[in-house]
Formats: structure tokens, sequence, C-alpha cells
């Protein structure tokens, strides 16, 4: 027993000391741009929630920062529904200020952003905690703390509607956004009829898809959804209707998802949005 005890302490005597958590704070004003260098050249990223652990950089942005393709590489993006694109595949070494990363990025032959140099996502900053700060904090806030499967990944699960959906945030568009299979979930229930005419909008990284608007009461932990967006390849009937027929359409693979977007969120008085890697938890501050 006597040695046991002494083991013990041994431990605690040469263990090094926990290293001090990291942490940066991004303004989503109105969307949220980090400062880096490649190559010792500076960039500016876009930080969009929706994004996986990799960057994304236009041909142009790519070759004035020198970023080499790796041989015989490609990556193809796309999104449910919508348009695809092709690209090549790079490793460059990023730095931020101090820290330095080194992330898969695509390199893509259209813009992938209008406000910055390139699209990277938050799980590809070297920090342990990254914060997305969306506006001004309520008098009364409440924590909405939510465990995160892949800390590199923004998304959680869950309960909307009596479904478990996956829920990604942007936080630099206004409209949340529904998904294909749970559209055809929610409108067998009748909770979101169509509210206008089916047309093309915009996506992420410059990528379209057909979506029509609908009118919903869904929540998401007490947030409403704000205008709603349902991806679709044909008009909804509108649940509402007696003899409403849902076209089914091609199986899935993706999950039912949704993107809960940037007026939800504020309209719910929400003052930020925050990963912290070790603790494996997405937290939103809103109001109580």
């Amino acid at each position: 027993m006597h040695w046991g005890l002494f083991s013990f302490l041994f431990v605690l005597w040469f263990a090094g000391p926990v290293a001090a958590q990291t942490s940066i704070t991004l303004e989503a004003s109105p969307v949220a741009i980090v400062d880096a260098t490649i190559n010792g050249r500076p960039v500016r990223l876009e930080v969009d929630p929706r994004m996986p652990d990799m960057l994304a950089l236009s041909t142009p942005a790519a070759e004035r920062l020198g970023v080499r393709r790796l041989p015989f590489a490609q990556v193809q993006v796309g999104i449910e529904g919508g348009g695809s694109m092709r690209g090549r595949i790079a490793r460059p070494n990023i730095r931020f200020g101090e820290r330095s990363a080194r992330n898969m990025a695509g390199i893509f032959p259209v813009p992938v952003s209008t406000r910055a140099d390139g699209v990277i996502g938050p799980g590809s900053l070297p920090y342990d905690i990254v914060t997305i700060a969306i506006g001004a904090e309520a008098a009364a806030a409440r924590d909405i703390v939510l465990p995160l499967e892949n800390p590199d990944a923004w998304f959680v699960q869950a309960d909307v509607g009596g479904r478990s959906l996956r829920v990604l945030f942007d936080v630099a568009n206004d409209a949340s956004i529904l998904n294909r299979p749970a559209v055809r979930a929610f409108d067998r229930d009748g909770v979101i009829p169509s509210a206008g005419e089916l047309s093309e909008r915009p996506v992420i990284l410059g990528l379209s898809t057909l979506m029509q608007p609908v009118t919903t009461s869904l929540t998401v932990h007490g947030i409403e959804l704000g205008p709603t967006f349902a991806r679709t390849v044909s008009p909804l009937l509108g649940a509402l209707e007696e003899d409403a027929i849902i076209a089914e359409g091609a199986a899935s693979e993706t999950p039912p998802t949704l993107t809960l977007g940037g007026q939800a969120l504020l309209s719910a008085g929400c003052s930020s949005v925050s990963v912290n890697r070790r603790t494996r938890q997405l937290t939103l501050r809103c109001a109580s």
C-alpha cells in the first residue's frame, strides 16, 4: 500500500502542467473572417460553420499564394439536388499568428467567396475554443450545450418536430434550410406548407440548388426557424391539402438535416456559437 501511494505521488510530481486552453473569437459582421498567411503571403479567410475541417480556394487565389497541387489528386464537391464542381487537392501550411495548421485544401476554378480569399471550416483553426460572435448578449441569457460527435465538425443532433435531425449553423445568411430527407418527412407530417414558388438559390461555395419557401412553427431547443426554405426537386403540393401526393424522388443517404439561419439565431437573442474541442461540446448562448 505504501508503494502504491509513493507511485501515485511520483506520477503527480513528474507529470507536466496541463496546457492552457487556446481560444479565438471572431465577429460575424456580416461574416466571420480570420487573417492568416500561406507561404508567407497574407490571406483573409471566411470561416463558415457549415464547412468541414478543410480550406477552399479559387484557382487565382491559389496561384497568387503559391499553393502547390498534389499530383493526380482531385476532389469533387456537390450539394444534394444541385450542382457540383471538380477541383485539385493541396496541403498548404497555414499560419494564424504564432500558430500553424496543415489543412487539406480544395482548389476550384470558380470563386468560392465574394467576401474573402477563401473559405475555411472552423474545425481547421488551431485553437481549443473557437467562438463566433453573432450579436449583443441579452440581459438574461442561457447556454444551450450540445455534445459533438466530432469536435472539428460543427453539427449536432437535435429533436425538431418529434424527429431527430442533424443541425448545422449558418451565421452569414438569414434563411434556415431543410434538406430533402427532412422535407419529405415534414411534408408528410403537414408542418411545412409552401409559401412561394420553387426557384434556384445559392447554398455554399458558389453552388446552388432548387428550393421553395415554406411556413412552419417548427423549433429547435425553443428557437424558431425564421424564414425557411425547403430543398426539393419538385414543388411541394402544400401539406394542408387533403389530397396532397408527396413526390419521393431518389433515395438519399444524407440524414435529415436542418441548417439554422442567422435570422433565427438573432431573433432568439443568440449572442454566440462556440465549440470547445477538449470537452467536445457546442454552446449556443441565447436569450433565456
